[in-house]
């Protein structure tokens, strides 16, 4: 009997009636791959065209992924060229482009499913012949509208096609002036005649930008007129202070550094890439400047600079008397007013573009470029590290820098133990970041820069956090700004300069706080002067 009843079930009336009912599981629609249709080919030029496709059945399943692929053979599949919908509406139409012209097309619809991907039918047509021209096309460029800190929109109208057709068109943008300038960015705006819309993104804040709109056809490439704006700059207010500007002018590759509770700022090449001697103090509690005495050596910027107690240094850099590069060395006593040069660098052929910090009583330099005009090769660096004694005024080899030879890193200290990062090799820009320990006199790799690869940023430390931030980067300056934690050795972006971006800056740190000023920008500011305190507790 129980086999007899296993699949069926025994309903037992009120009346004592028995009824058997056969059992029954509710089967699923198995799931298979969608049915696509290719509808139509329309809008065929030169090196576009529009291709509609339609989902007739999804399958039983959702349709993840939509287009239209394409090829110069037959059945082509989304191995070939492709262009994927993402509206979501149906029937959908999908525009490819960079078809070269005169030339027979193969396209196809396709949908996918969990069970596969599956193609509507075959279409073919043959883009247009282009139309020779026999000049350049003659264009306008459009005013710079809907400007942020980021963005702006332009564009441009083509007036004259030269007599064939344009097969390309945009606007070209740049922070450097002239007709003829190299672009940072370019956009790719369609084809053909008439006016057209250009969009700018990820531009910086409070940065000049020079932008003309381009056209091409077969004779060649016109451009409209150029049109310079400035970004808008938003500042925070939070994180970053704006105290006194540098009384000094605008400057960049200065030299700088605190003792107690004031900043010491001084040398460097103004707006006009002239050297200036001047030296200045600024006061922490009464956010005030005064001109001290002028730094005596023949260092000019490029430098390297630090504090050890109530003393401050400036070493190595640009020497403005042979434009060559010097190993000086030189000590300021704030109570006095007073420059004293000590023991120069022991290396041949001198230095700039070179990192230093202290710890304790001991200064460091290490790394950068070798001196061109004596070694000869504009791309020789240095991976050696120094110290120095301020009670015995010696130096010393240390263990050399582990990373690539460079210039234009980063430095600074923490404890009894120094950090080198950034920097360029010559070839490119560097993101590693490196240990050295004064009580072993050993170099361990920390964690890699997350931020943009960059040369000529600038780093400072508050208690066990170090930080890097603003510098130059694929012909762009920067506003970033990163922290590091000794103790986790993890690295946090952090809110944005508080400047517009810039490289060659200088930055310290006075207790909790740390200040950074000047600085190269480039375009319409050049130089600049302001001088920053950032508070990283309200960050």
């Amino acid at each position: 009997m129980i086999h007899l009843f296993k699949n069926s079930v025994i309903v037992i009336l009120l009346f004592g009636t028995a009824i058997y009912l056969s059992s029954c599981k509710k089967e699923e629609t198995p799931l298979t791959p969608p049915v696509v249709a290719t509808i139509n080919v329309s809008d065929i030029t030169s090196s576009a065209a529009l291709i509609e496709g339609t989902v007739v059945n999804d399958g039983s399943s959702e349709i993840t992924d939509i287009g239209i692929c394409w090829s110069t053979s037959p059945n082509p599949t989304i191995s070939s060229s492709k262009t994927t919908i993402v509206s979501g509406s149906n029937p959908f139409t999908g525009s490819i482009t960079g078809l070269t012209a005169d030339t027979k097309y193969y396209a196809r619809a396709y949908a996918t499913n969990s069970a596969g991907t599956s193609y509507g039918n075959e279409v073919t047509f043959t883009t247009n012949n282009i139309t020779k021209a026999t000049t350049i096309p003659t264009l306008t460029t459009a005013d710079i509208t809907s400007i942020t800190s980021t963005t702006a929109v332009s564009g441009g109208t083509i007036t004259d096609d030269g007599g064939g057709d344009i097969i390309s068109r945009g606007v070209y943008w740049n922070r450097t002036p002239g007709s003829d300038i190299y672009p940072d960015e370019v956009t790719s705006d369609g084809i053909g005649t008439g006016s057209f819309v250009s969009s700018l993104s990820d531009l910086s804040p409070g940065t000049t930008y020079y932008v003309k709109a381009y056209a091409v056809n077969s004779a060649g490439i016109g451009f409209g007129p150029i049109i310079s704006f400035t970004t808008s700059f938003e500042q925070n207010s939070v994180s970053w202070l704006k105290k006194t500007d540098f009384p000094g002018g605008a400057r960049y590759s200065v030299a700088g550094f605190a003792i107690g509770s004031k900043v010491y700022v001084g040398i460097g090449y103004n707006d006009g890439d002239w050297p200036v001697r001047d030296f200045w103090e600024w006061d922490q509690e009464t956010n005030t400047w005064t001109k001290k005495a002028d730094y005596p050596g023949n260092s000019t910027g490029l430098v390297v600079c630090f504090s050890i107690g109530t003393k401050g240094y400036i070493g190595t850099g640009n020497d403005f008397k042979s434009n060559g590069f010097t190993n000086e060395f030189w000590e300021f006593d704030p109570e006095t007013d007073n420059w004293t040069q000590k023991a120069s660098l022991p290396t041949t052929p001198a230095r700039a573009f070179a990192v230093g910090f202290s710890i304790g009583t001991k200064g460091y330099i290490g790394i950068g470029d070798m001196d061109p005009f004596t070694d000869g090769n504009l791309l020789d660096y240095y991976q050696d590290f120094w110290e120095w004694d301020q009670e015995t005024n010696i130096w010393t080899k240390k263990a050399d820098f582990p990373g690539n030879t460079r210039t234009g890193a980063v430095g600074f200290s923490i404890g009894n133990k120094g950090y080198i990062g950034t920097g360029s090799t010559g070839t490119y820009n560097s993101r590693d970041f490196w240990e050295w320990d004064q009580t072993t006199n050993k170099w361990t790799k920390k964690a890699d820069f997350p931020g943009d690869t960059r040369t000529w940023a600038i780093g400072f430390s508050i208690g066990n956090k170090g930080y890097i931030g603003t510098g130059y980067s694929d012909s762009r300056n920067l506003r970033d700004f990163w922290e590091w934690n000794q103790g986790t050795n993890e690295w946090t972006e952090k809110a944005n300069f508080g400047g517009i971006a810039r490289s060659s800056s200088i930055a310290f740190s006075i207790g909790n706080k740390a200040y950074i000023g000047t600085g190269f920008s480039g375009g319409t500011i050049y130089a600049t002067q302001d001088f920053w305190e950032y508070d990283p507790s309200l960050n």
